[in-house]
This record gives C-alpha cells, sequence and structure tokens, in this order.
C-alpha cells in the first residue's frame, strides 16, 4: 500500500473515522490534510448517547498529524463559478473551502460520505480523485464491521453515478453541449 495524500473533504467523515476508532490507525498510514473551516468543525462524536468530545486542533493539527490547508476567496469564487446555482446552495462553507483546495491539490485523494458533495465532484472533473470510506479502509489494510450505507463503496458510486447523469443533463439542457474532460 502506498501512502496516500488523503484529503478528508468535511467534518463528518472525520467524525465518523474518530466514533470507529479508526481515524488515529489512517493517520498512521496516510500523510491526512483537512481544510481550516472543515477543521473548526470537528469538535465531538456522540457514543452511546454521550458527547465524546474530540481536541481536533490541539491533538490532531498543532502535533502536524493533520496538515491545516486553506483557499483564498478567490479560490472559492472559481468552485461557486463553475457550479449550477442548484449546486451551490447545497454546499456548505467546510466543504466549499475543501473542493477548492482540491482542485488546486492535484496530489490529493479526497474521502467524503456526504452524498450533495460526491454528486458535485463531476461538475468539478475530480470523479477520479474519490474513494469511499470502505475503499479507504480497505486500501489501508483496515477492516470495520460496522459501517453505515453513507459509508459503502456502492453508496459513493450511487452518488457519483447521478452527479454524471446531472452534469450532462445541465449541460444538455442549457444547449452548452457536454463540458470539456
Amino acid at each position: 500500500m502506498n501512502l496516500l495524500k488523503l484529503w478528508l473533504l468535511d467534518a463528518d467523515v472525520i467524525i465518523d473515522l474518530f466514533r470507529l476508532g479508526l481515524f488515529e490507525k489512517l493517520a498512521r498510514v496516510h500523510e491526512i490534510n483537512a481544510a481550516s473551516t472543515v477543521i473548526n468543525e470537528v469538535k465531538y462524536y456522540i457514543e452511546d448517547g454521550r458527547k465524546i468530545p474530540i481536541l481536533f486542533r490541539t491533538e490532531y493539527v498543532s502535533t502536524g498529524i493533520v496538515h491545516e490547508v486553506s483557499a483564498d476567496a478567490g479560490e472559492v469564487a472559481e468552485i461557486l463559478h463553475r457550479l449550477p446555482q442548484d449546486k451551490r446552495d447545497a454546499l456548505h462553507g467546510g466543504e466549499l473551502e475543501s473542493l477548492a483546495v482540491l482542485v488546486g491539490r492535484k496530489d490529493l485523494v479526497f474521502c467524503s460520505c456526504d452524498a450533495a458533495t460526491i454528486k458535485i465532484l463531476p461538475f468539478l472533473d475530480l470523479s477520479e480523485r474519490g474513494v469511499s470510506v470502505e475503499r479507504l479502509l480497505k486500501d489501508s489494510g483496515l477492516t470495520q464491521s460496522s459501517l453505515e450505507y453513507r459509508h459503502k463503496e456502492t453508496y459513493f458510486k450511487q452518488y457519483l453515478g447521478i452527479g454524471k447523469e446531472e452534469k450532462l443533463d445541465y449541460y444538455l439542457s442549457a444547449g452548452r453541449g457536454p463540458s470539456p474532460a
């Protein structure tokens, strides 16, 4: 297995990896990167009805386990310019910043379990740079039997396929033809 420069696209996937007890194992085998806004969103996970705090910035970012990366306003504006209005409305600040960084950093592989974000990838020509939580774990030599459906490869592929269809429909309905690859 090769070391991936892993881009964790949203706070949900980071929180889920903590809840599953897998974040630190992944950090030992991959270079972990996250956007500033995403880092600030990671606060806790729920276990047995209790909030378990995650001192993400202190224990992971400040120590260099996670690399913090930011996008500037121009990079975020470029992402918004490339997306149809309904896709723009579906994104939160952390996802926007993350996508802007991902577009600019060709060396990153990203992981997300957010359907709206996964469907946006084809619009930004990023379909081939994504990985489901399940695929990431398998490729990392880690196993987990209690994954939710949103972590599965079938979920990721399903929403990526929907995004590809929506991109085609968008360009055909606008009379523009398919976008350049």
